[in-house]
């Protein structure tokens, strides 16, 4: 019985790295193919940090919107020109006229605007008036009393769509969708479906 135990863990420990290197080899294969694949296909991949959090407005498309901008590792607001900002998982028309039309909107004035956005289910989000950069400069636009960010857009003219938030007269809230140039540097917004 003795020799047979033995015998035994001699074949497992002949045996067993080649058992785990080909094991190892597959999982290599198989997400690399996976990734090849996503590349093809254009599946986006938010490869972030994760910091980004989300809230459920209680929408009926089930759109989930982030809590804040996303922010660069000094935790400031980034400013992203279209392109870059286009490979995030940024709101299209269609989420962004949801959230106005399904939301209710509130502002206050704290070191200039916040918008705050209430959904159907009473959990809110807020807008702050950040305005945005011209292309290759550092020169702001709609400062502290309009909140930006950029949609998507599929069009191919150089002009493409983003939001402004603002308020007249201290009266009314302006939700619309505007256009920006696509070398300007918009903060940005995420959107995830449940």
């Amino acid at each position: 019985m003795v020799e047979l135990k033995e015998k035994a863990n001699n074949y497992a420990e002949e045996n067993v790295v080649n058992v785990l290197k080909e094991a190892f080899a597959k999982v290599y294969a198989d997400g690399y193919r996976d990734g090849y694949k996503d590349r093809e296909e254009e599946v986006p991949v938010d490869l972030r940090n994760n910091k980004t959090e989300y809230v459920d407005l209680g929408l009926p498309s089930g759109t989930l919107w982030s809590k804040d901008y996303e922010k660069n590792d000094k935790d400031h607001y980034e400013y992203l020109p279209y392109l870059k900002a286009s490979k995030l998982q940024i709101p299209t028309e269609e989420q962004w006229k949801e959230l106005t039309t399904e939301c209710r909107w509130e502002y206050e004035r704290q070191n200039g605007y916040r918008f705050i956005c209430i959904g159907p289910n009473g959990n809110s989000i807020k807008f702050v008036g950040n305005g945005g950069f011209k292309a290759e400069s550092y020169t702001c636009f709609n400062r502290f009393n309009s909140a930006i960010f950029w949609l998507k857009d599929e069009n191919d003219k150089p002009d493409k769509k983003g939001t402004l938030i603002c308020h007249t007269n201290n009266i009314n809230i302006i939700l619309k969708t505007d256009s920006y140039y696509m070398g300007y540097k918009l903060p940005v917004r995420l959107v995830k479906t449940k």
